[in-house]
């Protein structure tokens, strides 16, 4: 048996994986001409007077068919100004998953209102109609939906849910630009669609950036609003129109978006191949690629180890796979409700608000979501992405067959 790489042997990968790069010679052209054109004038990057966060926004509606997008500063700031655009109450109740980045949660507090997080399917980490329906209640007044590391989630049953109990859907997809969801994308089916355009993620904006998507013009208008103060955009009054924030992109971004707009089929198609000979090569292996669809456009793999077929715990056992020079991590996230902010309310000073309001339903997220816990317990991340090819795919399956070889019972 050939010697671990942790254990002094000869790692498989002994060259560092390729780098991701994001910007060619489109994104600098792009981003120099916004640039010049502020050293002849005092627009410096604002939209107002510009022209590419317009367009931006017309070519991301274009790109997904919907009927409307508006643009952001993050995606934080997209799911803000999509939720607010909804215009809940304080104290109403939005469901989403345990299993995203505080990002998708904040804004619920951010309006006052309380998340509830419900379970997800074992097998691809998505939110479920199942659980979404365990958790409804008399102020249950909408449903976020995080499309997880590029898969999406099953819509038709979650949909089907909300529309019999005039719920509405928010599409989070910071992970999944691009998914489909039997022939539709990710983000076009919900009453709102986010997208982030953070420097990590399939295609960015320039370091950070959103889109906010939606075939309905009144929410529209309203996230259009929120995400620029409450000004009064398609409207007769003179003034603000209600408290919202400063959530502009600027015209330096936008043009870098647009490049970026472009070369998201061949990302996808790249990242999908990658997984997909992943999914061949690892067939019969113990430790095997989550449930992921072949619409999906993955931004990162989960893998499932299977702890009863090994003689170690996974974090020994993703050591040994780094050692060999895998990019993978034993973890992806704590559960939103087990993290600190969460689990001491956190929200605004030492109040305990929105929770202690004497209004608020009690809400104990104590092992709320078992599925979850044990899902993200059994996975480990496998990080790709679209510089991969065929010598970090054989690599990647060599070294798991060398340390599982090692491990298996």
């Amino acid at each position: 048996m050939e010697k671990l790489a942790i254990h002094g042997g000869r790692p498989v990968r002994e060259k560092p994986f390729p780098p991701r790069i994001m910007f060619g010679k489109e994104e600098r052209a792009a981003a120099l001409d916004v640039i010049e054109r502020s050293m002849t004038g005092d627009q410096a990057f604002d939209r107002y007077g510009g022209t590419h966060v317009d367009a931006f926004e017309q070519e991301f509606a274009q790109y997904f068919g919907t009927k409307f997008a508006t643009s952001t500063s993050s995606g934080t700031a997209a799911v803000h100004a999509a939720l607010a655009a909804l215009g809940l109450e304080p104290l109403d109740e939005v469901i989403t998953t345990p299993i995203t980045d505080p990002g998708t949660v904040a804004p619920i507090l951010f309006q006052n209102c309380i998340p509830v997080f419900a379970d997800v399917d074992y097998n691809t980490l998505n939110i479920t109609a199942e659980g979404i329906e365990g958790c409804l209640s008399e102020k249950t007044r909408a449903i976020i939906v995080v499309h997880l590391a590029g898969q999406s989630a099953e819509m038709e049953p979650i949909l089907e849910l909300a529309r019999r109990h005039n719920l509405y859907v928010i599409e989070d997809c910071a992970q999944a630009h691009g998914a489909k969801y039997k022939g539709k994308y990710v983000g076009t089916m919900g009453d709102l669609g986010t997208v982030s355009l953070m420097s990590s993620k399939h295609t960015t904006s320039g370091g950070q950036g959103g889109m906010v998507l939606t075939d309905n013009e009144d929410l529209y208008w309203q996230a259009k609003r929120f995400a620029d103060r409450g000004k009064p955009f398609n409207s007769q009054d003179t003034t603000n129109l209600f408290l919202g924030n400063n959530y502009r992109m600027t015209e330096l971004e936008a043009a870098i978006g647009r490049v970026q707009l472009g070369k998201l089929q061949a990302i996808k198609e790249k990242r999908q191949w990658i997984v997909g000979e992943l999914r061949k090569r690892l067939k019969g292996f113990a430790t095997s690629l989550w449930q992921v669809s072949s619409e999906a456009n993955p931004w990162f793999c989960f893998l499932r180890y299977d702890a009863e077929k090994m003689k170690a715990d996974k974090v020994t056992f993703v050591e040994a796979l780094a050692k060999e020079g895998i990019p993978v991590g034993a973890h992806y996230v704590v559960p939103i409700y087990q993290q600190t902010w969460i689990r001491e309310r956190r929200a605004y000073g030492t109040s305990g608000y929105p929770w202690t309001d004497p209004k608020a339903r009690p809400i104990d997220y104590t092992g709320c979501c078992p599925v979850a816990e044990k899902a993200l317990a059994d996975h480990l991340t496998l990080y790709i992405h679209e510089g991969y090819g065929e010598e970090e795919v054989a690599d990647i399956v060599r070294a798991i067959e060398k340390v599982e070889s090692y491990y298996l019972e």
